[in-house]
Protein backbone atom coordinates (compact mmCIF):
# COMPACT_ATOMS: atom_id res chain seq x y z
CA UNK A 1 0.00 0.00 0.00
CA UNK A 2 1.23 3.49 -0.86
CA UNK A 3 2.52 5.44 2.13
CA UNK A 4 0.20 8.18 3.41
CA UNK A 5 1.47 11.27 5.16
CA UNK A 6 0.74 11.32 8.88
CA UNK A 7 -1.73 14.20 8.63
CA UNK A 8 -3.75 12.23 6.05
CA UNK A 9 -3.51 8.88 7.79
CA UNK A 10 -4.49 10.34 11.16
CA UNK A 11 -7.17 12.75 9.92
CA UNK A 12 -10.10 12.75 12.40
CA UNK A 13 -13.10 10.73 11.23
CA UNK A 14 -15.60 11.67 13.92
CA UNK A 15 -16.56 14.84 15.75
CA UNK A 16 -14.99 13.49 18.94
CA UNK A 17 -11.57 13.17 17.30
CA UNK A 18 -11.45 16.85 16.31
CA UNK A 19 -9.42 18.60 19.00
CA UNK A 20 -9.49 22.18 20.12
CA UNK A 21 -12.83 23.04 18.46
CA UNK A 22 -15.38 21.86 21.02
CA UNK A 23 -17.53 24.96 20.50
CA UNK A 24 -18.04 23.92 16.87
CA UNK A 25 -18.29 20.14 17.14
CA UNK A 26 -20.87 20.39 19.91
CA UNK A 27 -23.06 22.72 17.84
CA UNK A 28 -22.87 20.53 14.75
CA UNK A 29 -23.59 17.34 16.69
CA UNK A 30 -26.66 18.86 18.32
CA UNK A 31 -27.89 20.12 14.94
CA UNK A 32 -27.49 16.67 13.36
CA UNK A 33 -29.25 14.91 16.25
CA UNK A 34 -32.14 17.39 16.27
CA UNK A 35 -32.49 17.42 12.48
CA UNK A 36 -31.85 21.19 12.36
CA UNK A 37 -29.11 21.18 9.74
CA UNK A 38 -28.69 24.47 7.91
CA UNK A 39 -28.48 24.75 4.16
CA UNK A 40 -25.20 26.74 4.14
CA UNK A 41 -22.20 26.93 6.47
CA UNK A 42 -18.96 28.87 6.30
CA UNK A 43 -15.95 27.62 8.27
CA UNK A 44 -13.31 30.30 8.97
CA UNK A 45 -9.93 29.96 10.62
CA UNK A 46 -6.18 29.59 10.23
CA UNK A 47 -4.65 26.80 8.21
CA UNK A 48 -4.56 23.34 9.72
CA UNK A 49 -7.23 23.94 12.37
CA UNK A 50 -9.78 21.42 11.05
CA UNK A 51 -12.10 23.27 8.65
CA UNK A 52 -12.10 20.73 5.80
CA UNK A 53 -12.01 17.83 8.26
CA UNK A 54 -15.10 19.11 10.07
CA UNK A 55 -16.86 19.60 6.73
CA UNK A 56 -16.19 15.97 5.74
CA UNK A 57 -17.29 14.63 9.12
CA UNK A 58 -20.53 16.64 8.84
CA UNK A 59 -21.10 15.32 5.32
CA UNK A 60 -20.59 11.74 6.53
CA UNK A 61 -22.95 12.26 9.46
CA UNK A 62 -25.71 13.59 7.17
CA UNK A 63 -25.64 10.56 4.85
CA UNK A 64 -24.54 7.82 7.28
CA UNK A 65 -26.90 4.84 7.36
CA UNK A 66 -25.48 3.35 10.58
CA UNK A 67 -25.17 6.52 12.59
CA UNK A 68 -25.36 6.30 16.36
CA UNK A 69 -26.38 9.66 17.74
CA UNK A 70 -24.55 12.32 15.77
CA UNK A 71 -21.30 10.46 15.04
CA UNK A 72 -20.81 8.74 11.66
CA UNK A 73 -20.15 5.02 11.86
CA UNK A 74 -17.30 5.00 9.27
CA UNK A 75 -18.37 1.45 8.36
CA UNK A 76 -21.31 1.93 6.01
CA UNK A 77 -20.87 2.29 2.27
CA UNK A 78 -21.53 6.04 2.34
CA UNK A 79 -18.93 6.72 5.05
CA UNK A 80 -16.31 4.58 3.35
CA UNK A 81 -16.89 6.36 0.06
CA UNK A 82 -16.36 9.75 1.71
CA UNK A 83 -13.20 8.53 3.48
CA UNK A 84 -11.82 7.25 0.18
CA UNK A 85 -12.83 10.40 -1.70
CA UNK A 86 -15.10 8.62 -4.22
CA UNK A 87 -18.55 9.63 -2.96
CA UNK A 88 -20.85 11.00 -5.65
CA UNK A 89 -22.98 12.80 -3.07
CA UNK A 90 -20.10 14.72 -1.45
CA UNK A 91 -18.40 17.01 -3.95
CA UNK A 92 -15.23 18.93 -3.05
CA UNK A 93 -14.45 22.03 -5.10
CA UNK A 94 -11.15 23.90 -4.91
CA UNK A 95 -12.11 27.53 -5.41
CA UNK A 96 -8.49 28.48 -6.04
CA UNK A 97 -8.50 26.58 -9.35
CA UNK A 98 -12.25 26.77 -10.08
CA UNK A 99 -12.83 30.42 -9.37
CA UNK A 100 -14.67 31.65 -12.44
CA UNK A 101 -18.33 32.22 -13.20
CA UNK A 102 -18.48 29.19 -15.53
CA UNK A 103 -17.66 26.78 -12.70
CA UNK A 104 -20.35 28.32 -10.48
CA UNK A 105 -22.89 28.09 -13.31
CA UNK A 106 -22.03 24.41 -13.63
CA UNK A 107 -22.56 24.00 -9.87
CA UNK A 108 -25.97 25.71 -10.13
CA UNK A 109 -27.02 23.25 -12.82
CA UNK A 110 -25.84 20.11 -10.99
CA UNK A 111 -27.07 21.05 -7.51
CA UNK A 112 -30.67 20.54 -8.64
CA UNK A 113 -30.13 16.81 -9.16
CA UNK A 114 -31.17 14.55 -6.29
CA UNK A 115 -28.49 12.63 -4.35
CA UNK A 116 -27.55 9.23 -5.74
CA UNK A 117 -27.60 7.22 -2.51
CA UNK A 118 -27.79 9.38 0.60
CA UNK A 119 -30.27 11.95 1.88
CA UNK A 120 -28.18 15.01 1.08
CA UNK A 121 -25.96 16.25 -1.69
CA UNK A 122 -23.11 18.11 0.04
CA UNK A 123 -20.86 20.64 -1.71
CA UNK A 124 -17.60 21.57 0.06
CA UNK A 125 -16.03 24.70 -1.49
CA UNK A 126 -12.52 25.15 -0.10
CA UNK A 127 -10.68 28.51 -0.16
CA UNK A 128 -13.92 30.20 -1.18
CA UNK A 129 -12.36 33.68 -0.89
CA UNK A 130 -10.54 32.97 -4.17
CA UNK A 131 -13.76 33.19 -6.21
CA UNK A 132 -14.14 36.19 -8.47
CA UNK A 133 -16.76 38.84 -7.74
CA UNK A 134 -18.82 37.61 -10.71
CA UNK A 135 -18.69 34.05 -9.36
CA UNK A 136 -19.85 35.26 -5.94
CA UNK A 137 -22.77 37.07 -7.56
CA UNK A 138 -23.74 33.93 -9.46
CA UNK A 139 -23.63 31.93 -6.22
CA UNK A 140 -25.90 34.30 -4.29
CA UNK A 141 -29.31 32.99 -5.39
CA UNK A 142 -28.30 29.34 -5.05
CA UNK A 143 -26.85 30.02 -1.62
CA UNK A 144 -30.00 31.79 -0.47
CA UNK A 145 -32.55 29.21 -1.69
CA UNK A 146 -30.84 25.91 -2.50
CA UNK A 147 -32.80 22.68 -3.09
CA UNK A 148 -33.96 20.93 0.08
CA UNK A 149 -31.54 18.07 -0.50
CA UNK A 150 -28.46 20.34 -0.87
CA UNK A 151 -26.02 21.52 1.81
CA UNK A 152 -23.19 23.92 0.98
CA UNK A 153 -20.12 24.15 3.23
CA UNK A 154 -17.68 26.96 2.46
CA UNK A 155 -14.19 27.07 3.98
CA UNK A 156 -11.79 30.01 4.02
CA UNK A 157 -8.71 31.30 5.79
CA UNK A 158 -9.56 34.91 4.87
CA UNK A 159 -13.20 35.64 5.72
CA UNK A 160 -12.67 39.39 5.25
CA UNK A 161 -12.36 38.75 1.51
CA UNK A 162 -15.76 37.08 1.32
CA UNK A 163 -18.60 39.50 0.44
CA UNK A 164 -21.02 40.32 3.24
CA UNK A 165 -23.89 39.16 1.05
CA UNK A 166 -22.36 35.66 1.15
CA UNK A 167 -21.56 35.73 4.86
CA UNK A 168 -25.09 36.81 5.77
CA UNK A 169 -26.57 33.75 4.05
CA UNK A 170 -24.41 31.23 5.95
CA UNK A 171 -24.00 29.99 9.49
CA UNK A 172 -20.49 31.09 10.40
CA UNK A 173 -18.11 29.01 12.54
CA UNK A 174 -14.71 30.41 13.53
CA UNK A 175 -12.05 27.76 14.12
CA UNK A 176 -9.53 28.70 16.81
CA UNK A 177 -5.82 28.07 16.78
CA UNK A 178 -5.11 24.93 18.78
CA UNK A 179 -3.23 25.49 22.03
CA UNK A 180 0.23 23.85 22.38
CA UNK A 181 -0.94 21.48 25.14
CA UNK A 182 -3.59 19.93 22.85
CA UNK A 183 -1.14 19.69 19.97
CA UNK A 184 1.44 17.91 22.15
CA UNK A 185 -1.20 15.49 23.40
CA UNK A 186 -2.27 14.64 19.85
CA UNK A 187 1.33 14.27 18.68
CA UNK A 188 1.95 11.74 21.44
CA UNK A 189 -1.07 9.73 20.32
CA UNK A 190 0.07 9.76 16.69
CA UNK A 191 3.66 8.91 17.63
CA UNK A 192 2.49 5.95 19.69
CA UNK A 193 0.27 4.72 16.86
CA UNK A 194 3.02 5.17 14.27
CA UNK A 195 5.63 3.57 16.58
CA UNK A 196 7.84 6.63 16.68
CA UNK A 197 10.35 7.35 19.43
CA UNK A 198 10.02 11.01 20.36
CA UNK A 199 11.56 13.39 22.90
CA UNK A 200 9.34 15.64 25.01
CA UNK A 201 11.35 18.75 24.11
CA UNK A 202 11.02 17.89 20.42
CA UNK A 203 7.22 17.82 20.74
CA UNK A 204 7.24 21.21 22.47
CA UNK A 205 9.37 22.64 19.70
CA UNK A 206 7.04 21.23 17.04
CA UNK A 207 3.99 22.64 18.84
CA UNK A 208 5.58 26.11 18.91
CA UNK A 209 6.56 25.97 15.25
CA UNK A 210 3.06 24.85 14.20
CA UNK A 211 1.55 28.13 15.47
CA UNK A 212 -1.77 26.55 16.33
CA UNK A 213 -2.14 24.34 13.25
CA UNK A 214 -2.30 20.59 13.87
CA UNK A 215 -1.70 19.72 10.22
CA UNK A 216 1.57 21.67 10.26
CA UNK A 217 2.57 19.90 13.47
CA UNK A 218 1.94 16.47 11.95
CA UNK A 219 3.88 17.42 8.81
CA UNK A 220 6.89 18.49 10.90
CA UNK A 221 6.65 15.29 12.94
CA UNK A 222 6.59 13.25 9.72
CA UNK A 223 9.64 15.07 8.39
CA UNK A 224 11.54 14.73 11.67
CA UNK A 225 10.79 11.00 11.78
CA UNK A 226 12.24 10.59 8.30
CA UNK A 227 15.29 12.66 9.29
CA UNK A 228 16.01 10.69 12.46
CA UNK A 229 15.07 7.21 11.27
CA UNK A 230 11.82 6.82 13.25
CA UNK A 231 13.40 8.73 16.15
CA UNK A 232 12.39 12.35 16.71
CA UNK A 233 14.91 14.39 18.72
CA UNK A 234 15.07 18.03 19.68
CA UNK A 235 18.35 18.50 17.82
CA UNK A 236 16.87 16.97 14.68
CA UNK A 237 13.84 19.25 14.77
CA UNK A 238 16.11 22.27 15.26
CA UNK A 239 18.10 21.27 12.17
CA UNK A 240 14.95 20.82 10.11
CA UNK A 241 13.37 24.12 11.14
CA UNK A 242 16.56 26.17 11.36
CA UNK A 243 15.65 27.32 14.86
CA UNK A 244 17.96 27.83 17.83
CA UNK A 245 18.02 25.87 21.04
CA UNK A 246 16.09 27.14 24.04
CA UNK A 247 19.30 27.70 25.97
CA UNK A 248 20.31 30.33 23.39
CA UNK A 249 17.05 32.15 24.04
CA UNK A 250 17.73 31.84 27.78
CA UNK A 251 21.17 33.38 27.34
CA UNK A 252 19.83 36.23 25.24
CA UNK A 253 17.08 36.94 27.77
CA UNK A 254 19.74 37.01 30.48
CA UNK A 255 21.71 39.58 28.47
CA UNK A 256 18.64 41.78 28.14
CA UNK A 257 17.85 41.50 31.85
CA UNK A 258 21.43 42.42 32.80
CA UNK A 259 21.72 45.16 30.16
CA UNK A 260 24.82 43.46 28.72
CA UNK A 261 24.73 44.63 25.10
CA UNK A 262 28.22 43.33 24.34
CA UNK A 263 27.38 39.76 25.29
CA UNK A 264 24.12 39.97 23.33
CA UNK A 265 25.94 41.07 20.18
CA UNK A 266 28.50 38.28 20.56
CA UNK A 267 25.67 35.75 20.80
CA UNK A 268 24.12 37.11 17.59
CA UNK A 269 27.51 36.79 15.89
CA UNK A 270 27.74 33.15 17.02
CA UNK A 271 24.29 32.36 15.64
CA UNK A 272 25.09 34.05 12.33
CA UNK A 273 28.31 32.03 12.14
CA UNK A 274 26.29 28.83 12.56
CA UNK A 275 24.10 29.83 9.60
CA UNK A 276 20.96 30.50 11.63
CA UNK A 277 18.20 32.67 10.19
CA UNK A 278 18.40 35.81 12.32
CA UNK A 279 14.86 36.89 11.50
CA UNK A 280 13.57 33.52 12.67
CA UNK A 281 15.67 33.95 15.81
CA UNK A 282 14.13 37.40 16.39
CA UNK A 283 10.66 35.90 16.02
CA UNK A 284 11.46 33.15 18.52
CA UNK A 285 13.02 35.64 20.92
CA UNK A 286 9.91 37.83 20.79
CA UNK A 287 7.76 34.79 21.54
CA UNK A 288 10.02 33.76 24.40
CA UNK A 289 9.99 37.24 25.93
CA UNK A 290 6.21 37.31 25.55
CA UNK A 291 6.00 34.07 27.51
CA UNK A 292 8.20 35.62 30.21
CA UNK A 293 5.94 38.68 30.30
CA UNK A 294 2.82 36.55 30.72
CA UNK A 295 4.57 34.56 33.45
CA UNK A 296 5.56 37.81 35.14
CA UNK A 297 2.07 39.32 35.04
CA UNK A 298 -0.02 36.17 35.47
CA UNK A 299 2.00 33.19 36.75
CA UNK A 300 0.90 29.77 35.55
CA UNK A 301 -0.45 30.84 32.14
CA UNK A 302 -0.54 28.16 29.39
CA UNK A 303 1.84 30.24 27.24
CA UNK A 304 4.82 28.96 29.21
CA UNK A 305 3.96 25.28 28.73
CA UNK A 306 5.32 25.26 25.18
CA UNK A 307 8.72 26.43 26.44
CA UNK A 308 9.32 23.65 28.95
CA UNK A 309 10.16 24.14 32.61
CA UNK A 310 7.74 26.69 34.08
CA UNK A 311 9.90 27.08 37.21
CA UNK A 312 12.83 28.15 35.06
CA UNK A 313 10.58 30.58 33.20
CA UNK A 314 9.35 32.08 36.47
CA UNK A 315 12.92 32.51 37.75
CA UNK A 316 14.01 34.26 34.57
CA UNK A 317 10.91 36.47 34.52
CA UNK A 318 11.80 37.64 38.03
CA UNK A 319 15.02 39.17 36.66
CA UNK A 320 13.00 41.67 34.61
CA UNK A 321 10.64 44.46 35.56
CA UNK A 322 7.25 44.53 33.88
CA UNK A 323 8.12 47.76 32.09
CA UNK A 324 11.44 46.31 30.93
CA UNK A 325 9.79 43.20 29.50
CA UNK A 326 7.10 45.22 27.73
CA UNK A 327 9.77 47.42 26.19
CA UNK A 328 11.92 44.44 25.14
CA UNK A 329 9.00 42.63 23.49
CA UNK A 330 7.99 45.79 21.65
CA UNK A 331 11.52 46.48 20.38
CA UNK A 332 12.25 42.90 19.24
CA UNK A 333 8.83 42.46 17.59
CA UNK A 334 9.27 45.72 15.68
CA UNK A 335 12.77 44.67 14.65
CA UNK A 336 11.47 41.35 13.31
CA UNK A 337 9.10 43.25 11.02
CA UNK A 338 11.83 45.68 9.92
CA UNK A 339 14.19 42.79 9.14
CA UNK A 340 11.72 41.51 6.57
CA UNK A 341 12.29 44.54 4.33
CA UNK A 342 15.92 45.28 5.13
CA UNK A 343 18.88 44.29 2.98
CA UNK A 344 20.96 44.00 6.18
CA UNK A 345 18.72 42.26 8.72
CA UNK A 346 21.61 41.49 11.05
CA UNK A 347 22.26 45.19 11.67
CA UNK A 348 18.57 45.77 12.40
CA UNK A 349 18.62 43.01 15.03
CA UNK A 350 21.86 44.25 16.60
CA UNK A 351 20.55 47.81 16.91
CA UNK A 352 17.35 46.50 18.47
CA UNK A 353 19.28 44.48 21.04
CA UNK A 354 21.40 47.50 21.98
CA UNK A 355 18.24 49.57 22.46
CA UNK A 356 16.69 46.81 24.56
CA UNK A 357 19.81 46.54 26.74
CA UNK A 358 20.45 50.26 27.07
CA UNK A 359 17.44 52.55 27.45
CA UNK A 360 19.63 55.60 26.88
CA UNK A 361 20.31 54.45 23.30
CA UNK A 362 16.72 54.97 22.11
CA UNK A 363 14.71 58.07 21.28
CA UNK A 364 11.22 56.75 21.84
CA UNK A 365 9.10 57.79 24.81
CA UNK A 366 9.82 54.65 26.93
CA UNK A 367 13.57 55.19 26.45
CA UNK A 368 13.31 58.83 27.43
CA UNK A 369 11.17 57.94 30.43
CA UNK A 370 13.76 55.38 31.54
CA UNK A 371 16.53 57.93 31.19
CA UNK A 372 14.60 60.60 33.06
CA UNK A 373 13.88 58.14 35.87
CA UNK A 374 17.57 57.33 36.13
CA UNK A 375 18.53 60.99 36.19
CA UNK A 376 15.95 61.74 38.88
CA UNK A 377 17.37 58.97 41.05
CA UNK A 378 20.86 60.44 40.67
CA UNK A 379 19.55 63.92 41.47
CA UNK A 380 17.98 62.62 44.67
CA UNK A 381 21.38 61.34 45.75
CA UNK A 382 22.97 64.72 45.02
CA UNK A 383 20.23 66.79 46.71
CA UNK A 384 21.01 68.42 50.13
CA UNK A 385 19.71 66.76 53.28
CA UNK A 386 17.55 69.74 54.21
CA UNK A 387 15.47 71.62 51.68
CA UNK A 388 16.43 75.31 51.44
CA UNK A 389 13.98 77.72 53.03
CA UNK A 390 12.33 79.81 50.37
CA UNK A 391 12.27 83.55 50.90
CA UNK A 392 8.89 85.26 50.63
CA UNK A 393 8.10 86.37 47.07
CA UNK A 394 9.05 89.91 46.20
CA UNK A 395 5.47 90.65 45.15
CA UNK A 396 4.23 89.90 48.69
CA UNK A 397 6.86 92.22 50.21
CA UNK A 398 5.96 95.02 47.82
CA UNK A 399 2.28 94.80 48.75
CA UNK A 400 2.99 95.81 52.37
CA UNK A 401 6.04 98.09 51.90
CA UNK A 402 5.50 101.89 52.28
CA UNK A 403 5.50 103.82 49.07
CA UNK A 404 8.82 105.57 48.45
CA UNK A 405 10.23 107.77 45.78
CA UNK A 406 11.58 105.76 42.89
CA UNK A 407 15.38 105.86 42.57
CA UNK A 408 16.96 107.06 39.39
CA UNK A 409 17.17 104.24 36.84
CA UNK A 410 20.57 102.60 36.63
CA UNK A 411 21.52 101.01 33.29
CA UNK A 412 22.51 97.35 33.44
CA UNK A 413 24.19 95.10 30.94
CA UNK A 414 21.98 92.03 31.57
CA UNK A 415 18.19 92.29 31.08
CA UNK A 416 16.33 92.34 34.38
CA UNK A 417 14.78 89.07 35.55
CA UNK A 418 11.82 88.49 37.85
CA UNK A 419 12.82 88.84 41.51
CA UNK A 420 11.39 85.40 42.29
CA UNK A 421 14.03 83.60 40.19
CA UNK A 422 16.89 85.62 41.72
CA UNK A 423 15.84 84.77 45.26
CA UNK A 424 15.31 81.06 44.57
CA UNK A 425 18.68 80.81 42.88
CA UNK A 426 20.43 81.86 46.05
CA UNK A 427 20.70 85.64 45.65
CA UNK A 428 23.53 87.67 44.20
CA UNK A 429 26.89 86.40 45.22
CA UNK A 430 25.46 83.42 47.13
CA UNK A 431 26.51 79.82 46.53
CA UNK A 432 24.63 78.01 43.73
CA UNK A 433 22.06 75.55 45.10
CA UNK A 434 21.03 72.24 43.52
CA UNK A 435 18.23 72.85 41.03
CA UNK A 436 15.58 70.16 40.52
CA UNK A 437 13.57 69.37 37.42
CA UNK A 438 10.43 70.60 39.20
CA UNK A 439 12.04 74.01 39.83
CA UNK A 440 13.02 74.32 36.18
CA UNK A 441 9.51 73.41 35.04
CA UNK A 442 7.95 75.92 37.46
CA UNK A 443 10.23 78.67 36.12
CA UNK A 444 9.92 77.58 32.48
CA UNK A 445 7.16 80.09 31.66
CA UNK A 446 9.17 82.99 33.11
CA UNK A 447 12.24 81.82 31.23
CA UNK A 448 10.28 81.71 27.96
CA UNK A 449 8.85 85.19 28.62
CA UNK A 450 12.37 86.56 29.04
CA UNK A 451 13.39 84.89 25.77
CA UNK A 452 10.35 86.36 24.02
CA UNK A 453 11.38 89.89 25.04
CA UNK A 454 14.99 89.43 23.98
CA UNK A 455 14.86 87.04 21.01
CA UNK A 456 11.37 86.59 19.64
CA UNK A 457 12.35 84.30 16.69
CA UNK A 458 14.16 81.94 19.05
CA UNK A 459 11.18 82.01 21.44
CA UNK A 460 8.97 80.79 18.58
CA UNK A 461 11.42 77.94 18.02
CA UNK A 462 11.08 76.92 21.72
CA UNK A 463 7.26 77.06 21.72
CA UNK A 464 6.97 73.26 21.72
CA UNK A 465 10.03 72.52 23.85
CA UNK A 466 9.86 71.16 27.38
CA UNK A 467 12.47 70.35 30.06
CA UNK A 468 13.04 66.59 30.37
CA UNK A 469 15.76 66.17 32.99
CA UNK A 470 18.31 68.04 35.10
CA UNK A 471 21.68 66.63 36.15
CA UNK A 472 23.87 69.03 38.05
CA UNK A 473 24.11 72.08 35.80
CA UNK A 474 23.02 70.24 32.64
CA UNK A 475 19.43 70.68 31.41
CA UNK A 476 17.98 68.20 28.89
CA UNK A 477 15.42 69.98 26.70
CA UNK A 478 13.05 67.91 24.59
CA UNK A 479 11.41 68.69 21.26
CA UNK A 480 8.48 66.65 19.87
CA UNK A 481 9.56 63.78 17.65
CA UNK A 482 9.40 64.93 14.04
CA UNK A 483 10.37 68.54 14.81
CA UNK A 484 13.98 68.08 13.71
CA UNK A 485 14.23 71.64 12.36
CA UNK A 486 13.41 73.17 15.77
CA UNK A 487 16.05 70.97 17.41
CA UNK A 488 18.69 71.91 14.81
CA UNK A 489 18.00 75.63 15.31
CA UNK A 490 18.33 75.25 19.09
CA UNK A 491 21.66 73.41 18.65
CA UNK A 492 23.21 76.23 16.60
CA UNK A 493 26.22 77.51 18.62
CA UNK A 494 24.95 81.08 18.93
CA UNK A 495 21.45 80.05 20.00
CA UNK A 496 22.72 77.38 22.39
CA UNK A 497 25.15 79.84 24.02
CA UNK A 498 22.35 82.36 24.54
CA UNK A 499 20.05 79.74 26.07
CA UNK A 500 22.79 78.52 28.43
CA UNK A 501 23.43 82.10 29.49
CA UNK A 502 19.72 82.59 30.12
CA UNK A 503 19.73 79.53 32.37
CA UNK A 504 22.70 80.95 34.26
CA UNK A 505 20.87 84.22 34.87
CA UNK A 506 17.82 82.41 36.20
CA UNK A 507 19.47 79.71 38.31
CA UNK A 508 23.06 80.96 38.84
CA UNK A 509 26.20 79.20 37.75
CA UNK A 510 27.43 78.01 34.36
CA UNK A 511 24.83 75.82 32.65
CA UNK A 512 24.93 73.50 29.68
CA UNK A 513 22.00 72.42 27.51
CA UNK A 514 21.37 69.14 25.68
CA UNK A 515 18.56 68.60 23.20
CA UNK A 516 16.60 65.37 22.62
CA UNK A 517 13.34 64.21 21.03
CA UNK A 518 10.31 62.96 22.96
CA UNK A 519 6.93 61.41 22.21
CA UNK A 520 3.60 62.17 23.79
CA UNK A 521 2.87 65.21 25.94
CA UNK A 522 4.87 66.57 28.89
CA UNK A 523 2.64 68.64 31.21
CA UNK A 524 4.13 71.79 32.70
CA UNK A 525 2.81 73.42 35.92
CA UNK A 526 0.75 76.55 35.48
CA UNK A 527 2.43 79.57 37.09
CA UNK A 528 0.29 81.63 39.45
CA UNK A 529 0.03 85.19 38.21
CA UNK A 530 1.44 87.87 40.54
CA UNK A 531 -1.03 90.53 41.68
CA UNK A 532 -1.33 93.40 39.24
CA UNK A 533 0.57 96.61 40.04
CA UNK A 534 -1.30 99.46 38.28
CA UNK A 535 1.32 102.13 39.11
CA UNK A 536 4.14 100.07 37.63
CA UNK A 537 1.98 99.32 34.56
CA UNK A 538 1.37 103.06 33.99
CA UNK A 539 5.10 103.77 34.36
CA UNK A 540 5.90 101.05 31.82
CA UNK A 541 3.29 102.16 29.31
CA UNK A 542 3.93 105.95 29.43
CA UNK A 543 7.58 106.12 30.45
CA UNK A 544 6.95 108.29 33.51
CA UNK A 545 8.12 108.14 37.09
CA UNK A 546 6.27 108.23 40.39
CA UNK A 547 6.30 111.62 42.25
CA UNK A 548 5.58 112.10 45.96
CA UNK A 549 4.14 115.53 46.93
CA UNK A 550 5.13 116.93 50.36
CA UNK A 551 3.36 119.69 52.37
CA UNK A 552 0.53 120.12 49.90
CA UNK A 553 -2.63 121.81 51.29
CA UNK A 554 -4.86 119.09 49.93
CA UNK A 555 -3.07 116.36 51.88
CA UNK A 556 -4.97 117.13 55.05
CA UNK A 557 -8.21 116.20 53.34
CA UNK A 558 -7.11 112.58 53.12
Amino acid sequence: MTYLALYREWRPRTFGEIIGQEHITRTLKNAVEAGRVGHAYIFCGARGTGKTTAAKVLAKALNCTGREGAEPCNRCESCRAVNEGISVDVIEIDAASNRGIDEIRDLREKIRFAPAAGRYRVYIIDEVHMLTSEAFNALLKTLEEPPRHAVLILATTEPHRVPLTILSRCQRFDFRRIIPADIIKRLKEVAAGARLEVEEEALRLIARAAEGGLRDALSILDQAAAFGGMKVTEAGVHQILGTVRTDALDRMAGCLAAGDAGRALRLVSELAGEGKDLRLFARELAGYLRALLLEKISPGTPAGEAWGDTARMAAQAAEFSEAGLVRAVEIIARAEQDMKWSAMPGIVLELALVKACRPEAGWDLPSLAARVAGLEEKIKLLAPAEAPVKKPPAAAKAAFAPRQAAPAPVPVAVPALPQKQVQEAGGPGGPAEAVSLEQVREAWEDLMNAMRKERLPLYTNYSKAAPLAVKGRVLVVGFPEGEALFKEIAEMPENKKYFEGLLGRFFKGEWQAAFKFYRGRIPLPRRREAPAEPVADVKRRFGGEEITLDDEPGDSLF
